[in-house]
Protein backbone atom coordinates (compact mmCIF):
# COMPACT_ATOMS: atom_id res chain seq x y z
CA UNK A 1 0.00 0.00 0.00
CA UNK A 2 2.50 2.46 1.45
CA UNK A 3 4.75 1.84 -2.14
CA UNK A 4 1.69 2.18 -3.92
CA UNK A 5 1.17 5.83 -2.84
CA UNK A 6 4.96 6.61 -3.31
CA UNK A 7 4.61 5.82 -6.90
CA UNK A 8 1.58 8.13 -7.09
CA UNK A 9 3.33 10.94 -5.47
CA UNK A 10 6.11 10.24 -7.76
CA UNK A 11 4.27 10.21 -10.62
CA UNK A 12 2.08 13.48 -9.86
CA UNK A 13 5.17 15.10 -9.31
CA UNK A 14 7.15 14.23 -12.52
CA UNK A 15 3.86 15.18 -14.20
CA UNK A 16 3.95 18.51 -12.66
CA UNK A 17 7.52 19.21 -13.79
CA UNK A 18 6.48 18.26 -16.86
CA UNK A 19 4.17 20.29 -17.59
CA UNK A 20 6.40 23.37 -19.22
CA UNK A 21 7.71 20.64 -21.40
CA UNK A 22 4.23 19.91 -22.35
CA UNK A 23 3.70 23.45 -23.42
CA UNK A 24 6.09 23.06 -25.23
CA UNK A 25 5.50 20.03 -27.24
CA UNK A 26 2.40 20.94 -27.95
CA UNK A 27 3.82 23.85 -29.44
CA UNK A 28 6.53 22.16 -31.74
CA UNK A 29 3.41 19.91 -32.93
CA UNK A 30 1.15 22.92 -33.90
CA UNK A 31 4.88 24.39 -35.80
CA UNK A 32 5.19 20.83 -37.99
CA UNK A 33 1.32 21.08 -38.41
CA UNK A 34 1.25 24.70 -39.89
CA UNK A 35 4.35 23.85 -41.86
CA UNK A 36 3.11 20.77 -43.29
CA UNK A 37 -0.25 22.64 -44.43
CA UNK A 38 2.07 24.77 -46.06
CA UNK A 39 4.06 22.00 -47.78
CA UNK A 40 0.96 20.62 -48.72
CA UNK A 41 -0.35 23.96 -50.49
CA UNK A 42 3.10 24.22 -52.53
CA UNK A 43 3.78 20.45 -53.01
CA UNK A 44 0.34 18.52 -52.90
CA UNK A 45 0.21 15.53 -50.67
CA UNK A 46 2.35 13.12 -53.22
CA UNK A 47 5.44 15.60 -53.18
CA UNK A 48 5.43 16.30 -49.64
CA UNK A 49 7.89 14.93 -47.61
CA UNK A 50 9.46 15.34 -44.09
CA UNK A 51 12.22 16.67 -45.09
CA UNK A 52 10.00 19.69 -46.67
CA UNK A 53 7.85 20.10 -43.74
CA UNK A 54 10.81 20.59 -41.61
CA UNK A 55 12.35 22.97 -43.52
CA UNK A 56 9.40 25.00 -43.50
CA UNK A 57 9.25 24.98 -39.58
CA UNK A 58 12.69 25.42 -39.25
CA UNK A 59 13.26 21.93 -37.12
CA UNK A 60 15.84 19.22 -36.99
CA UNK A 61 14.34 16.24 -39.16
CA UNK A 62 14.38 13.85 -36.11
CA UNK A 63 11.75 15.92 -34.70
CA UNK A 64 8.85 14.67 -36.83
CA UNK A 65 9.23 11.34 -35.18
CA UNK A 66 8.52 12.19 -31.92
CA UNK A 67 5.38 13.51 -32.80
CA UNK A 68 4.66 11.67 -35.93
CA UNK A 69 5.28 7.87 -36.43
CA UNK A 70 4.83 8.57 -40.43
CA UNK A 71 4.85 11.59 -42.61
CA UNK A 72 0.75 9.58 -43.55
CA UNK A 73 -0.08 10.20 -39.74
CA UNK A 74 1.45 13.54 -39.99
CA UNK A 75 -0.95 14.62 -43.28
CA UNK A 76 -3.86 13.09 -41.34
CA UNK A 77 -3.06 15.26 -38.27
CA UNK A 78 -2.89 18.08 -40.23
CA UNK A 79 -5.92 17.25 -42.61
CA UNK A 80 -8.32 16.82 -39.00
CA UNK A 81 -6.98 20.28 -38.12
CA UNK A 82 -8.64 21.93 -40.94
CA UNK A 83 -11.20 19.64 -39.85
CA UNK A 84 -11.55 20.77 -36.32
CA UNK A 85 -10.87 24.98 -37.00
CA UNK A 86 -13.31 24.52 -39.52
CA UNK A 87 -15.75 23.28 -37.07
CA UNK A 88 -14.90 25.69 -34.35
CA UNK A 89 -14.47 29.00 -36.41
CA UNK A 90 -17.57 28.50 -39.39
CA UNK A 91 -19.96 25.24 -37.55
CA UNK A 92 -20.25 26.25 -33.86
CA UNK A 93 -21.05 30.02 -34.43
CA UNK A 94 -23.48 29.62 -37.24
CA UNK A 95 -25.42 27.09 -35.25
CA UNK A 96 -26.00 28.62 -32.13
CA UNK A 97 -27.68 31.31 -34.46
CA UNK A 98 -30.49 29.16 -35.91
CA UNK A 99 -32.99 30.38 -34.15
CA UNK A 100 -32.50 33.66 -36.06
CA UNK A 101 -31.62 32.05 -40.01
CA UNK A 102 -31.11 35.49 -41.43
CA UNK A 103 -28.37 36.43 -39.08
CA UNK A 104 -26.67 32.25 -39.07
CA UNK A 105 -27.11 32.66 -42.85
CA UNK A 106 -24.97 36.13 -42.86
CA UNK A 107 -22.48 34.97 -40.88
CA UNK A 108 -22.12 31.74 -42.57
CA UNK A 109 -21.02 33.57 -45.77
CA UNK A 110 -18.82 35.48 -44.03
CA UNK A 111 -16.86 32.76 -41.97
CA UNK A 112 -16.84 30.45 -45.01
CA UNK A 113 -15.04 33.60 -47.04
CA UNK A 114 -13.05 34.48 -44.18
CA UNK A 115 -9.20 34.79 -45.11
CA UNK A 116 -8.64 32.51 -42.22
CA UNK A 117 -10.51 29.97 -43.07
CA UNK A 118 -10.67 30.35 -46.99
CA UNK A 119 -6.75 31.34 -47.86
CA UNK A 120 -5.53 30.55 -50.75
CA UNK A 121 -3.04 28.16 -48.75
CA UNK A 122 -5.77 26.17 -46.79
CA UNK A 123 -8.65 25.74 -49.45
CA UNK A 124 -5.72 24.79 -52.10
CA UNK A 125 -4.88 21.80 -49.02
CA UNK A 126 -8.38 21.07 -48.80
CA UNK A 127 -8.68 20.26 -52.43
CA UNK A 128 -5.60 18.28 -52.26
CA UNK A 129 -6.50 15.88 -49.57
CA UNK A 130 -10.24 15.55 -51.50
CA UNK A 131 -7.76 14.82 -54.82
CA UNK A 132 -5.94 11.74 -53.25
CA UNK A 133 -9.52 11.15 -51.19
CA UNK A 134 -10.36 7.89 -53.60
CA UNK A 135 -7.15 5.81 -52.66
CA UNK A 136 -6.90 7.15 -48.82
CA UNK A 137 -10.14 6.09 -46.79
CA UNK A 138 -9.23 8.33 -43.88
CA UNK A 139 -9.22 11.09 -46.12
CA UNK A 140 -12.29 10.55 -47.42
CA UNK A 141 -13.59 10.19 -43.85
CA UNK A 142 -12.50 13.29 -43.12
CA UNK A 143 -13.18 15.54 -46.00
CA UNK A 144 -16.51 13.76 -46.55
CA UNK A 145 -17.91 14.18 -42.93
CA UNK A 146 -16.92 17.83 -42.79
CA UNK A 147 -18.78 18.67 -46.02
CA UNK A 148 -22.01 16.13 -44.55
CA UNK A 149 -21.83 18.40 -41.81
CA UNK A 150 -21.79 21.72 -43.50
CA UNK A 151 -25.04 20.18 -45.70
CA UNK A 152 -26.66 19.59 -43.03
CA UNK A 153 -26.44 22.71 -41.51
CA UNK A 154 -27.40 25.00 -44.42
CA UNK A 155 -30.57 23.14 -45.47
CA UNK A 156 -31.46 23.15 -41.49
CA UNK A 157 -30.86 27.14 -41.98
CA UNK A 158 -32.58 27.11 -45.09
CA UNK A 159 -35.97 25.30 -44.04
CA UNK A 160 -35.63 27.55 -41.09
CA UNK A 161 -35.50 30.94 -43.32
CA UNK A 162 -38.55 28.93 -45.59
CA UNK A 163 -40.65 28.54 -42.73
CA UNK A 164 -40.17 32.17 -40.66
CA UNK A 165 -41.08 34.13 -44.03
CA UNK A 166 -43.65 31.17 -45.48
CA UNK A 167 -41.92 30.93 -48.69
CA UNK A 168 -43.77 27.30 -48.91
CA UNK A 169 -43.30 26.97 -52.25
CA UNK A 170 -39.50 26.48 -52.00
CA UNK A 171 -37.57 23.42 -51.85
CA UNK A 172 -35.08 23.51 -49.62
CA UNK A 173 -32.81 20.97 -51.02
CA UNK A 174 -32.24 23.22 -54.33
CA UNK A 175 -32.18 26.61 -52.13
CA UNK A 176 -29.26 24.34 -50.04
CA UNK A 177 -27.48 23.32 -52.48
CA UNK A 178 -27.18 26.18 -54.52
CA UNK A 179 -25.82 28.34 -51.80
CA UNK A 180 -23.54 25.50 -50.99
CA UNK A 181 -22.88 25.89 -55.13
CA UNK A 182 -22.08 29.69 -54.88
CA UNK A 183 -19.50 29.42 -51.86
CA UNK A 184 -18.00 26.75 -53.61
CA UNK A 185 -17.83 28.11 -57.06
CA UNK A 186 -15.77 31.12 -55.17
CA UNK A 187 -13.50 28.61 -52.88
CA UNK A 188 -12.13 27.77 -56.09
CA UNK A 189 -11.88 30.72 -57.61
CA UNK A 190 -9.40 31.44 -53.94
CA UNK A 191 -7.64 28.31 -54.57
CA UNK A 192 -5.77 29.76 -57.59
CA UNK A 193 -4.82 33.32 -56.62
CA UNK A 194 -2.78 35.28 -54.16
CA UNK A 195 -4.43 36.58 -50.88
CA UNK A 196 -3.67 40.65 -52.37
CA UNK A 197 -5.96 39.40 -55.81
CA UNK A 198 -8.75 38.10 -53.42
CA UNK A 199 -12.07 40.87 -53.06
CA UNK A 200 -13.72 39.43 -50.39
CA UNK A 201 -15.96 42.06 -49.93
CA UNK A 202 -17.32 41.41 -53.47
CA UNK A 203 -17.15 37.69 -52.88
CA UNK A 204 -19.81 37.76 -50.13
CA UNK A 205 -21.70 40.31 -51.72
CA UNK A 206 -22.03 37.73 -54.71
CA UNK A 207 -23.25 35.44 -52.01
CA UNK A 208 -25.79 37.12 -50.66
CA UNK A 209 -27.27 38.05 -53.96
CA UNK A 210 -28.21 34.98 -54.72
CA UNK A 211 -29.99 34.44 -51.12
CA UNK A 212 -31.79 38.11 -51.94
CA UNK A 213 -32.99 37.02 -55.12
CA UNK A 214 -34.25 33.82 -53.09
CA UNK A 215 -35.54 35.32 -50.35
CA UNK A 216 -36.32 38.91 -51.51
CA UNK A 217 -36.04 41.96 -48.90
CA UNK A 218 -34.11 39.62 -46.07
CA UNK A 219 -30.88 40.29 -46.78
CA UNK A 220 -30.33 43.56 -47.32
CA UNK A 221 -29.64 45.18 -50.80
CA UNK A 222 -25.68 46.30 -52.30
CA UNK A 223 -25.22 50.15 -51.13
CA UNK A 224 -25.06 52.19 -54.78
CA UNK A 225 -24.60 55.83 -54.65
CA UNK A 226 -27.91 56.26 -55.30
CA UNK A 227 -28.84 54.74 -51.80
CA UNK A 228 -26.03 57.58 -49.62
CA UNK A 229 -29.17 59.78 -49.32
CA UNK A 230 -30.64 57.43 -47.07
CA UNK A 231 -27.52 58.79 -44.78
CA UNK A 232 -27.41 62.69 -45.88
CA UNK A 233 -24.90 62.55 -48.61
CA UNK A 234 -26.26 62.95 -52.48
CA UNK A 235 -25.42 60.41 -55.40
CA UNK A 236 -22.80 63.14 -56.48
CA UNK A 237 -20.12 62.88 -54.05
CA UNK A 238 -21.81 65.41 -51.67
CA UNK A 239 -20.76 65.16 -47.97
CA UNK A 240 -21.56 63.12 -45.25
CA UNK A 241 -23.92 64.34 -42.61
CA UNK A 242 -21.95 66.58 -39.79
CA UNK A 243 -22.62 63.82 -36.78
CA UNK A 244 -20.44 61.56 -38.96
CA UNK A 245 -17.39 63.41 -37.89
CA UNK A 246 -17.52 62.87 -34.15
CA UNK A 247 -19.85 59.55 -33.58
CA UNK A 248 -18.01 57.07 -31.40
CA UNK A 249 -20.20 54.49 -32.86
CA UNK A 250 -19.43 55.24 -36.18
CA UNK A 251 -16.05 55.31 -35.28
CA UNK A 252 -16.04 51.82 -33.75
CA UNK A 253 -17.62 50.73 -37.40
CA UNK A 254 -15.08 52.34 -39.36
CA UNK A 255 -12.20 51.09 -37.53
CA UNK A 256 -13.56 47.50 -38.46
CA UNK A 257 -14.88 47.23 -41.76
CA UNK A 258 -12.97 50.04 -43.03
CA UNK A 259 -9.22 50.75 -41.25
CA UNK A 260 -8.89 47.12 -39.99
CA UNK A 261 -8.72 45.13 -43.59
CA UNK A 262 -6.26 47.67 -44.84
CA UNK A 263 -2.53 47.54 -45.48
CA UNK A 264 -0.31 50.41 -42.67
CA UNK A 265 2.76 50.94 -43.67
CA UNK A 266 4.81 50.62 -40.58
CA UNK A 267 9.01 50.58 -41.78
CA UNK A 268 11.55 49.85 -43.84
CA UNK A 269 13.50 47.05 -43.77
CA UNK A 270 16.55 49.21 -43.23
CA UNK A 271 15.97 49.76 -39.96
CA UNK A 272 15.30 46.15 -39.43
CA UNK A 273 18.86 44.89 -40.42
CA UNK A 274 19.80 42.24 -37.82
CA UNK A 275 17.91 39.70 -35.73
CA UNK A 276 16.28 41.50 -32.78
CA UNK A 277 16.03 44.76 -34.85
CA UNK A 278 12.32 45.96 -34.43
CA UNK A 279 9.77 48.31 -35.70
CA UNK A 280 6.56 49.20 -33.81
CA UNK A 281 3.00 51.96 -34.45
CA UNK A 282 -0.40 52.07 -34.00
CA UNK A 283 -2.74 50.17 -36.86
CA UNK A 284 -6.34 51.55 -36.74
CA UNK A 285 -7.25 48.54 -34.15
CA UNK A 286 -4.54 47.69 -32.61
CA UNK A 287 -0.77 48.32 -31.95
CA UNK A 288 1.78 46.19 -34.08
CA UNK A 289 5.34 45.11 -33.58
CA UNK A 290 7.79 43.53 -36.28
CA UNK A 291 10.30 41.78 -35.20
CA UNK A 292 13.41 40.76 -37.44
CA UNK A 293 14.60 36.61 -36.00
CA UNK A 294 17.52 34.60 -36.67
CA UNK A 295 17.43 33.55 -40.51
CA UNK A 296 16.71 36.96 -41.37
CA UNK A 297 12.99 36.58 -40.90
CA UNK A 298 10.57 38.94 -40.54
CA UNK A 299 7.43 38.24 -37.86
CA UNK A 300 4.28 40.80 -36.86
CA UNK A 301 2.50 40.51 -34.07
CA UNK A 302 0.57 42.30 -31.30
CA UNK A 303 2.29 44.26 -29.67
CA UNK A 304 0.17 43.47 -26.27
CA UNK A 305 1.27 41.53 -23.42
CA UNK A 306 -0.83 38.44 -23.16
CA UNK A 307 -1.87 38.83 -18.76
CA UNK A 308 -2.26 42.83 -19.76
CA UNK A 309 -3.28 44.90 -22.71
CA UNK A 310 -0.15 47.33 -22.44
CA UNK A 311 2.69 47.47 -24.87
CA UNK A 312 5.72 45.19 -24.79
CA UNK A 313 8.13 47.88 -26.47
CA UNK A 314 7.20 51.21 -26.24
CA UNK A 315 9.87 53.04 -28.58
CA UNK A 316 9.03 53.48 -32.21
CA UNK A 317 11.91 51.60 -33.59
CA UNK A 318 14.84 49.61 -31.09
CA UNK A 319 16.84 46.81 -30.78
CA UNK A 320 15.98 43.31 -28.57
CA UNK A 321 19.04 41.31 -27.30
CA UNK A 322 18.10 37.45 -27.21
CA UNK A 323 14.11 37.54 -27.16
CA UNK A 324 10.70 39.91 -26.46
CA UNK A 325 10.15 40.59 -22.42
CA UNK A 326 7.74 41.46 -20.56
CA UNK A 327 9.94 42.33 -17.06
CA UNK A 328 6.27 43.22 -15.65
CA UNK A 329 4.71 39.96 -15.33
CA UNK A 330 8.24 37.63 -16.36
CA UNK A 331 6.99 36.88 -19.95
CA UNK A 332 9.68 36.28 -22.52
CA UNK A 333 8.80 35.48 -25.92
CA UNK A 334 11.30 33.74 -29.09
CA UNK A 335 11.43 36.43 -31.83
CA UNK A 336 9.15 34.18 -34.32
CA UNK A 337 6.50 34.79 -31.26
CA UNK A 338 6.49 31.77 -29.21
CA UNK A 339 6.26 31.55 -25.40
CA UNK A 340 9.44 30.16 -23.67
CA UNK A 341 8.96 31.50 -20.30
CA UNK A 342 6.02 32.46 -18.13
CA UNK A 343 3.22 31.48 -16.55
CA UNK A 344 0.69 33.08 -18.63
CA UNK A 345 -0.24 31.05 -21.56
CA UNK A 346 -0.23 31.63 -24.85
CA UNK A 347 2.19 32.61 -27.68
CA UNK A 348 2.03 36.42 -28.99
CA UNK A 349 -0.68 37.18 -31.29
CA UNK A 350 0.01 37.20 -35.45
CA UNK A 351 -0.53 40.06 -37.67
CA UNK A 352 -0.28 39.66 -41.38
CA UNK A 353 2.68 41.39 -42.71
CA UNK A 354 3.55 42.32 -46.18
CA UNK A 355 6.36 43.79 -48.21
CA UNK A 356 6.09 46.51 -51.22
CA UNK A 357 9.70 46.92 -52.85
CA UNK A 358 11.55 47.57 -49.21
CA UNK A 359 8.62 48.75 -47.04
CA UNK A 360 6.86 47.02 -44.31
CA UNK A 361 3.61 47.01 -44.41
CA UNK A 362 1.11 45.08 -41.39
CA UNK A 363 -2.72 44.55 -40.74
CA UNK A 364 -4.93 42.65 -38.26
CA UNK A 365 -4.83 38.80 -38.90
CA UNK A 366 -7.90 37.76 -41.12
CA UNK A 367 -8.92 40.96 -42.01
CA UNK A 368 -9.36 40.70 -45.27
CA UNK A 369 -13.02 41.36 -45.47
CA UNK A 370 -15.07 43.95 -44.76
CA UNK A 371 -15.82 47.23 -46.90
CA UNK A 372 -12.23 48.84 -47.38
CA UNK A 373 -11.49 50.16 -50.61
CA UNK A 374 -9.51 48.15 -52.47
CA UNK A 375 -5.99 48.32 -51.52
CA UNK A 376 -4.32 47.29 -55.19
CA UNK A 377 -6.58 48.60 -57.61
CA UNK A 378 -3.45 48.78 -59.97
CA UNK A 379 -1.99 51.16 -58.13
CA UNK A 380 1.49 49.39 -56.82
CA UNK A 381 3.18 51.46 -59.21
CA UNK A 382 2.56 54.33 -56.58
CA UNK A 383 5.21 52.19 -54.14
CA UNK A 384 8.12 52.26 -56.86
CA UNK A 385 9.38 55.71 -55.78
CA UNK A 386 11.01 54.15 -51.89
CA UNK A 387 12.65 51.07 -53.57
CA UNK A 388 15.92 53.26 -53.85
CA UNK A 389 15.20 55.41 -50.96
CA UNK A 390 16.42 55.22 -47.45
CA UNK A 391 14.21 55.69 -44.45
CA UNK A 392 14.66 59.33 -42.56
CA UNK A 393 12.77 60.20 -39.59
CA UNK A 394 9.00 59.32 -38.16
CA UNK A 395 6.95 62.23 -37.03
CA UNK A 396 3.82 61.99 -35.01
CA UNK A 397 1.09 65.14 -35.01
CA UNK A 398 -1.92 65.54 -32.95
CA UNK A 399 -4.87 66.29 -34.96
CA UNK A 400 -7.96 67.98 -33.51
CA UNK A 401 -10.47 66.82 -36.22
CA UNK A 402 -11.92 63.77 -37.48
CA UNK A 403 -9.55 60.99 -39.69
CA UNK A 404 -12.05 61.52 -42.44
CA UNK A 405 -12.09 65.25 -42.31
CA UNK A 406 -7.51 64.71 -43.08
CA UNK A 407 -8.63 62.14 -46.10
CA UNK A 408 -11.44 64.62 -47.48
CA UNK A 409 -8.56 67.53 -47.53
CA UNK A 410 -6.44 65.29 -49.03
CA UNK A 411 -8.74 64.25 -52.23
CA UNK A 412 -10.32 67.91 -52.86
CA UNK A 413 -6.88 69.11 -54.41
CA UNK A 414 -5.12 66.27 -55.92
CA UNK A 415 -1.60 67.17 -56.52
CA UNK A 416 0.08 65.24 -59.48
CA UNK A 417 2.99 64.02 -57.28
CA UNK A 418 0.96 62.78 -54.77
CA UNK A 419 -1.22 59.47 -54.79
CA UNK A 420 -3.87 58.50 -52.21
CA UNK A 421 -3.61 54.46 -50.93
CA UNK A 422 -7.21 53.80 -49.31
CA UNK A 423 -8.46 54.33 -46.87
CA UNK A 424 -6.13 56.18 -44.70
CA UNK A 425 -2.39 56.96 -46.58
CA UNK A 426 -1.04 59.60 -48.77
CA UNK A 427 1.99 58.76 -50.73
CA UNK A 428 4.14 62.16 -52.15
CA UNK A 429 7.40 61.62 -54.47
CA UNK A 430 9.62 64.14 -55.59
CA UNK A 431 13.22 64.70 -56.68
CA UNK A 432 15.04 64.29 -53.58
CA UNK A 433 12.85 61.73 -51.67
CA UNK A 434 9.46 61.07 -50.60
CA UNK A 435 7.28 61.10 -47.90
CA UNK A 436 4.46 58.72 -46.45
CA UNK A 437 1.21 60.30 -44.26
CA UNK A 438 -0.64 58.31 -42.49
CA UNK A 439 -3.64 59.64 -40.39
CA UNK A 440 -5.72 57.01 -37.89
CA UNK A 441 -8.04 58.37 -35.82
CA UNK A 442 -7.18 58.26 -32.02
CA UNK A 443 -11.13 59.03 -31.13
CA UNK A 444 -13.87 60.53 -32.90
CA UNK A 445 -13.22 64.10 -34.08
CA UNK A 446 -9.73 63.14 -33.16
CA UNK A 447 -6.30 61.41 -34.87
CA UNK A 448 -3.08 61.31 -35.11
CA UNK A 449 -0.84 61.93 -38.77
CA UNK A 450 2.01 59.96 -38.79
CA UNK A 451 5.25 61.82 -41.43
CA UNK A 452 7.49 59.13 -42.82
CA UNK A 453 10.14 60.74 -44.65
CA UNK A 454 12.65 58.36 -46.97
CA UNK A 455 15.40 60.23 -48.96
CA UNK A 456 18.26 59.26 -50.89
CA UNK A 457 20.86 58.55 -48.68
CA UNK A 458 20.22 56.95 -45.04
CA UNK A 459 19.15 59.68 -42.50
CA UNK A 460 16.29 61.03 -45.17
CA UNK A 461 15.14 64.46 -44.34
CA UNK A 462 16.59 66.19 -41.49
CA UNK A 463 13.46 67.56 -40.37
CA UNK A 464 10.04 64.58 -40.24
CA UNK A 465 8.23 67.60 -41.96
CA UNK A 466 10.79 69.50 -43.97
CA UNK A 467 10.60 66.81 -47.10
CA UNK A 468 7.03 67.23 -47.89
CA UNK A 469 6.96 71.29 -46.36
CA UNK A 470 6.53 72.08 -43.21
CA UNK A 471 4.20 75.03 -44.83
CA UNK A 472 2.15 72.57 -46.07
CA UNK A 473 1.45 70.38 -43.43
CA UNK A 474 1.01 72.91 -41.17
CA UNK A 475 -1.40 74.01 -43.22
CA UNK A 476 -3.32 71.11 -44.07
CA UNK A 477 -3.41 70.50 -39.92
CA UNK A 478 -4.56 74.00 -39.62
CA UNK A 479 -7.56 73.67 -42.28
CA UNK A 480 -8.64 70.17 -41.00
CA UNK A 481 -9.44 71.34 -37.97
CA UNK A 482 -10.96 74.63 -38.37
CA UNK A 483 -12.93 72.22 -40.87
CA UNK A 484 -13.39 70.03 -38.02
CA UNK A 485 -15.20 72.83 -35.89
CA UNK A 486 -16.76 73.80 -38.77
CA UNK A 487 -18.72 70.55 -39.12
CA UNK A 488 -19.63 70.24 -35.44
CA UNK A 489 -21.45 73.89 -35.69
CA UNK A 490 -23.37 72.90 -39.02
CA UNK A 491 -26.74 71.96 -39.93
CA UNK A 492 -26.47 68.81 -40.85
CA UNK A 493 -28.17 69.47 -44.02
CA UNK A 494 -26.46 71.95 -45.34
CA UNK A 495 -25.39 71.94 -48.68
CA UNK A 496 -21.65 71.80 -50.33
CA UNK A 497 -20.81 73.75 -52.90
CA UNK A 498 -18.24 73.08 -55.76
CA UNK A 499 -16.72 69.74 -57.57
CA UNK A 500 -16.51 66.64 -55.78
CA UNK A 501 -13.76 64.40 -57.24
CA UNK A 502 -14.10 60.87 -57.70
CA UNK A 503 -11.96 59.60 -55.38
CA UNK A 504 -13.55 61.62 -52.94
CA UNK A 505 -17.16 60.75 -53.92
CA UNK A 506 -15.83 56.67 -53.59
CA UNK A 507 -14.63 57.52 -49.84
CA UNK A 508 -17.81 59.28 -48.77
CA UNK A 509 -19.69 56.12 -50.44
CA UNK A 510 -17.56 53.98 -48.66
CA UNK A 511 -18.20 55.36 -45.24
CA UNK A 512 -21.97 56.23 -45.81
CA UNK A 513 -22.14 52.64 -46.43
CA UNK A 514 -20.64 51.88 -43.25
CA UNK A 515 -23.11 54.36 -41.60
CA UNK A 516 -25.85 53.43 -43.28
CA UNK A 517 -25.79 49.26 -42.16
CA UNK A 518 -24.83 51.08 -38.66
CA UNK A 519 -28.01 52.38 -38.36
CA UNK A 520 -30.07 49.79 -40.28
CA UNK A 521 -27.84 46.59 -38.89
CA UNK A 522 -30.93 44.26 -40.07
CA UNK A 523 -29.92 45.26 -43.78
CA UNK A 524 -33.50 45.91 -45.03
Amino acid sequence: MNDTRGQQATGSAAEAAGSGGSRIRQRQRQRLIDACISALHIYGPSRTTVEKVVSLADLSPGIVRFYFESKAAMLVASLEYLAGEFEDRVMLPVARLKDTPVQALRLLVDLYLDADIASPRKVSVWYSFWGEASSRQEYLDICGKKDDDFAVLVRELVERMIASCGATHLDADGVALGLIGVLEVLWQGFAFQSEANINRVAAVERSLRYLRSVFPGHFGEAVTPAALTVVGAAADGGRLPARAYADEALLSAEREQLLRPAWQVLGHEAELRTAGDYVSGELATERALVVRAERGRLHAFRNTCRRRPHALVTARRGHLKSAIHCAAHGLTYTFDGHLVAGTTPGDLVPLELRREGRLVLVRAAGAAGGAALDFDRGRRAVWDAFVALAPGPVTDLEVAADWKVVVELWLEAPQAHQQFVAPNQLLESRAEGATILQVLPTSAGHSRLRCFEFGATAGGARDGSRGIGAAWLKEQVALAESTQAGLIAADDHSAESGPVTAALAEFRARVAAVLHALQDPAGR
